[in-house]
């Protein structure tokens, strides 16, 4: 009996230093992040993240310590049992561990249930990892997992071996009263509330939060609530307190200035991939990465202070077409029955009056964009199906100057006036481009700019030809990013993450060759662009008009899983989890949290009840 247990014992406290060891390799792989921190907070870390070590390696214990009931008379088949489970189980916590080294690189959150949503189209999910070091990722993962099926494989043999003859009558009633013991450690303890994620969040430092996190308890969590569909996880004040508040930061009855000339222009809006202001010099971001596009900002209105509402594509997508804003733990793009209620551009361009077209060289699929594009009335969709198998020169399908050609060929026949969406992906990782290098360097932050230097040139070379079709003159095109990128490491702020461009161009403006600097999201858009072509807003009720004379001026943005908030006198960045303000700058009032708190539940409530 008592070699029972001390098995059970070993194989438990054996998880649990294998779970510290993996935040090591973490704070290890993100080194740059962890020397940013003082060491006392890489101990807390390890300290704080040992309670959901715990509880993870209590799951893990279930199995095995109802097996070992059974064990009274023959264990040869337990010691076998155990050495499969132990490879399954350490086969699926190491993948985990590995693959959440690159992809909090690239997210900045740990991995959860939400990259399940991406393996539907595997052939792009394959390409979002391109440009991280697969193969010594590779190598690290054999490496891991043949470390530790042996080490536990090793524990029970030995352990195994020592087990004697005992009484089922002992047996059973022990290992089923320790089976039901597991719900302690499980849960976290005795405490009234279960363990979560708010458990092991203890600093303002978000980097040491996320390093107290256990991956595999993380990804079981998401996957068990994998959507807040019933009950609203971010609830801080009454609904209608709430909703009343965010009430007052729109004004339904203002005037705008006109900055767009009158008829019925035709519009082009173009996505840009990752197209973050840090890279942008003429928002003051690295010189010489984006000339095309500085070039035409001394001929347009250069929106100076524009925010993207989410971090993803899909999120970004759903606020620049229908004035949504991001939500932080999912994305209503993953629910049709959702999106079926969203308002959007292109409805409203094509129930009065226009050819609606969208363009993309990839697989439409991807994140589960296509279902979306689909209800939103659009005449034609093109994507990588539209293209011949010699355009087909990146892992996600056309490069960026094939797609632009192909609606710049198309718009010459297309019925005017027309609204046409154009969304990029050569900025997209690998950051592979069709073209001579022209900013050398083969880490990630120098491929990545090589890359927006490729899909500059590709619209810069768009606009010139435009210049000389017939439609330009009574053309708008926008060029907006879809969301912002934690690269380049010049700023590490999430606003900086955050900062995208906005620039308008073409012969329907009225206004050229300025700067409009009032702080705005990408949810603002809609709004703004309807009441200058005199098309009703109302539907549009997260969009605020930014050329509105009484508007209020704000940006809200959310990531996995925090928000920010963002007023002319400053800004904060509150994680949802542990409560803290993690960053602030400038002299916001308390008054600003309980706003962007309280945008942030509204939102939600509005999310969970379409």
């Amino acid at each position: 009996m008592r070699k029972r247990l001390e098995f059970i014992a070993l194989y438990g406290i054996t998880w649990i230093i294998l779970f510290q060891f993996f935040r090591i390799i973490f704070l290890a792989y993100h080194f740059k992040k962890t020397l940013e921190l003082p060491p006392s907070l890489w101990v807390s870390s390890a300290a704080h993240g040992l309670q959901m070590d715990i509880s993870f390696a209590g799951y893990i214990l279930l199995i095995p310590t109802l097996l070992v009931m059974f064990t009274a008379r023959k264990w040869r088949w337990f010691a076998k049992t155990l050495s499969i489970y132990s490879f399954i189980v350490s086969f699926a916590i190491v993948l985990l561990v590995v693959t959440d080294l690159e992809l909090f690189r690239a997210w900045g959150f740990r991995i959860d249930g939400t990259s399940l949503h991406y393996l539907k189209t595997p052939t792009e999910a394959m390409a979002s990892m391109g440009a991280a070091p697969v193969v010594p990722l590779l190598m690290l993962f054999v490496l891991l997992l043949i470390l530790v099926w042996k080490l536990l494989q090793t524990i029970v043999k030995r352990s195994t071996s020592a087990f004697q003859q005992t009484g089922f009558v002992y047996t059973i009633p022990v290992f089923l009263v320790l089976t039901a013991s597991l719900i302690i450690p499980i849960r976290g303890g005795l405490q009234l509330a279960p363990m979560n994620e708010s458990a092991v969040f203890f600093s303002d430092k978000s980097f040491a939060n996320y390093a107290a996190v256990n991956v595999p308890w993380n990804y079981m969590s998401s996957l068990i609530n994998a959507t807040y569909e019933k009950k609203n996880p971010f609830k801080y004040y009454e609904e209608k307190q709430a909703d009343d508040m965010v009430k007052t930061l729109y004004h339904t009855d203002s005037t705008s200035e006109k900055v767009v000339k009158e008829g019925k222009i035709n519009v082009v809006v173009i996505i840009w991939e990752s197209q973050t202001a840090k890279i942008v010099g003429s928002l003051n971001g690295i010189k010489n990465v984006t000339p095309q596009f500085d070039q035409l900002a001394k001929e347009g209105l250069l929106f100076t202070k524009m925010y993207a509402s989410g971090n993803r594509s899909d999120k970004g997508m759903v606020a620049i077409l229908s004035g949504y804003p991001a939500q932080p733990t999912t994305s209503i793009i993953k629910i049709p029955k959702k999106t079926a209620t969203l308002p959007s551009l292109p409805k409203m361009f094509h129930k009065n009056g226009w050819s609606t077209s969208f363009y993309y060289g990839g697989e439409t699929e991807f994140a589960n964009m296509k279902s979306y594009f689909l209800q939103q009335e659009f005449d034609r969709i093109i994507d990588k199906n539209d293209f011949d198998k010699k355009d087909m020169n990146s892992k996600w399908g056309a490069h960026d100057h094939i797609v632009l050609n192909r609606l710049l060929d198309d718009l010459d026949k297309q019925k005017e006036p027309f609204f046409s969406t154009l969304f990029t992906l050569s900025s997209h990782e690998p950051f592979e481009v069709p073209v001579k290098t022209a900013i050398p360097g083969n880490d990630p932050e120098h491929l990545f700019l090589n890359a927006h230097h490729y899909t500059d040139a590709s619209i810069g070379d768009f606009i010139k030809k435009a210049k000389t079709k017939s439609w330009w003159d009574h053309t708008l095109v926008i060029i907006i990013a879809d969301h912002g990128h934690p690269l380049p490491e010049s700023d590490k702020s999430k606003p900086a993450e955050f900062h995208i461009p906005m620039l308008w161009l073409g012969g329907a403006l009225e206004k050229q060759s300025a700067k409009v600097d009032s702080l705005c999201s990408q949810t603002d858009l809609a709004a703004t662009l309807l009441n200058q072509l005199h098309m009703p807003s109302g539907s549009f009720n997260w969009s605020n008009d930014i050329f509105a004379k009484n508007r209020t001026p704000f940006a809200y943005f959310a990531f996995n899983n925090g928000l920010g908030w963002m007023k002319p006198g400053g800004f904060l960045v509150r994680d949802n989890i542990g409560g803290n303000i993690t960053e602030k700058s400038g002299a916001l009032t308390p008054e600003e949290e309980k706003f962007g708190k309280a945008y942030l539940q509204s939102s939600f409530n509005d999310y969970l009840k379409r």
